[in-house]
């Protein structure tokens, strides 16, 4: 690559991955929100690539991104960053920023580990059976470092793991420790050293990117009120910018840095795995019966899955009373409520929800990983634009409410666009082109995000001010609605700069 295509490609990814890896914690979460993020960076590696075979294909390698970014969101991470930011002294700020680095390391190292390996599988350079291998030899591994370095965990009987960054949480970067393993001792055997390099740049980035973001957050939180610096108080202040969205930006920014660096390096010898894509003109099923089933299965099971959103669990009165004291609710709607309150959630709802939560990454990261590697086109496809804007929809649309008055055409009219979207991509094998997917990516999922926040924002606001409202005229409003709302709009001119910036560099 050249130096301006490499530095181009290094900003990009650092302004996208900050604003996704913010977006990611700002409307989706866990491990459905990682793939954004994901999917921007093998988005990007392919545009800027200048390799043909790979711009044409863009869609594979933003569906392997978005696979291979998810399976990291199932670690807990919270009561690890407590370690080093709930109390001023830290409870153990040397713990928080060791586990804050694994961590940071097992997430996108696995990520550069998966997508590489998938790019390879893609182009044939693992056979059948060394493909059949990988997929049962990753998982084993990763079952036996969860119940090596993560079990047992009991903490009513004071029982707990040897190594462990979360006390009451239970954690999964053991699991993560022994795929990534898998993955790496694979690649070093077949001689595929790109998976390798990949993989530690993407890796080192992020576990040292999250200890940067951390302290940036220690800082905002009990040190910059007493500086000197009037940018340091402002930050600190109600009025400044969330020091929680500082760390998850900075965090994705380095994670961005990293995949670039890694991509950069290895460039001559992912040009040369390439080169069988090239040669068949594109992904090339290895048995095209058997993916065009698999893929129909997957999407059968993908529409099962989405019926847990509309069979919602009683509500229990524990929970009503918690609206109550949180002010969710009034007197008037929890008396009303209450009648229909239960004591406990029935075992069924609980068993069906523990299903769900373990369905999950089977069917958004592993299932479609698996038909990418075996040349499955519409797998891919569908990953790349389709399952994306699915993830999104699902929690605006069926997770949270945007207008109780048209919260049902809402659904309706999401889920109509969802389905035109996976069929005219399953029966015409249309992949939307790359600025479609880029605008997908920024401009939808940022609009989205504000036409549910801003009228939830605006009803809180009126809430707030419902005595007063009477005596504001259009500007007071609009400048006091500002003022109190300063975090809020801080970090969305920010995910607004990112995503001009963006869309500028690939102009």
């Amino acid at each position: 690559m050249d130096i301006i295509t490499s530095l181009t490609l290094v900003l990009t990814l650092i302004a996208s991955t900050s604003y996704a890896w913010g977006m990611r914690g700002t409307t989706i979460g866990g491990e459905k929100g990682a793939m954004l993020p994901g999917a921007i960076i093998g988005l990007f590696l392919s545009f800027f690539s200048n390799i043909l075979i790979m711009q044409e294909h863009f869609y594979i390698f933003s569906a392997l991104g978005a696979v291979s970014m998810y399976i990291g969101g199932s670690m807990t991470y919270g009561e690890t960053l407590g370690l080093s930011m709930n109390s001023k002294p830290a409870e153990n700020m040397k713990k928080g920023l060791f586990a804050l680095f694994l961590k940071g390391f097992l997430w996108f190292g696995l990520f550069g580990a998966i997508f590489t390996t998938g790019l390879n599988a893609v182009c044939y350079a693992y056979s059948t059976f060394e493909l059949i291998l990988i997929f049962a030899i990753t998982p084993a591994a990763a079952v036996a470092g969860y119940f090596i370095f993560n079990k047992p965990l009991k903490v009513n009987e004071n029982k707990f793991p040897k190594i462990y960054f979360s006390k009451t949480r239970q954690e999964s970067w053991g699991a993560l420790t022994g795929a990534l393993a898998a993955l790496i001792v694979f690649s070093i055997i077949k001689s595929r050293f790109e998976i390798l390099i990949f993989a530690l740049c993407c890796g080192l980035f992020g576990g040292f990117g999250w200890i940067l973001g951390q302290l940036l957050q220690i800082y905002s939180i009990h040190y910059a009120k007493d500086s000197e610096s009037f940018l340091a108080r402002h930050l600190a202040s109600s009025d400044g910018i969330d020091s929680w969205k500082i760390m998850e930006c900075v965090l994705g920014a380095f994670g961005g840095l990293g995949a670039s660096i890694g991509f950069i390096i290895c460039y001559d010898k992912f040009k040369l795995t390439l080169f069988n894509l090239e040669k068949n003109n594109g992904i090339l099923p290895r048995n095209s019966t058997l993916s065009v089933v698999l893929f129909v299965l997957w999407i059968c099971l993908l529409s099962a899955d989405l019926v847990h959103y509309f069979i919602k669990p009683p509500i229990t009165k524990k929970e009503l009373k918690k609206q109550l004291k949180r002010k969710q609710i009034t007197q008037e709607e929890y008396s009303v409520r209450r009648l229909k309150a239960v004591k406990a959630i029935p075992p069924f709802y609980k068993k069906y929800q523990k299903f769900t939560e373990f369905a999950e990454p089977v069917l958004y990261a592993a299932i479609p990983f698996i038909l990418i590697c075996i040349g499955s086109v519409h797998s891919a496809l569908a990953t790349s634009f389709f399952i994306l804007f699915l993830v999104i929809a699902q929690e605006v649309a069926l997770e949270k409410t945007i207008s109780k008055k048209f919260d049902l055409l809402i659904k309706i009219s999401f889920g109509v666009i969802s389905l035109i979207i996976l069929l005219v991509q399953s029966i015409l094998r249309f992949n939307f082109g790359f600025t479609g997917t880029v605008l997908l990516y920024t401009v939808v999922y940022e609009g989205l995000t504000l036409l549910w926040l801003v009228p939830k924002t605006v009803r809180k606001f009126l809430k707030q001010h419902n005595d007063d409202i009477d005596s504001f005229d259009k500007i007071l409003m609009f400048k006091t609605f500002c003022k109190e709302n300063k975090r809020v709009l801080s970090v969305h001119i920010y995910f607004i700069i990112c995503i001009i910036f963006t869309i500028l560099f690939i102009i």
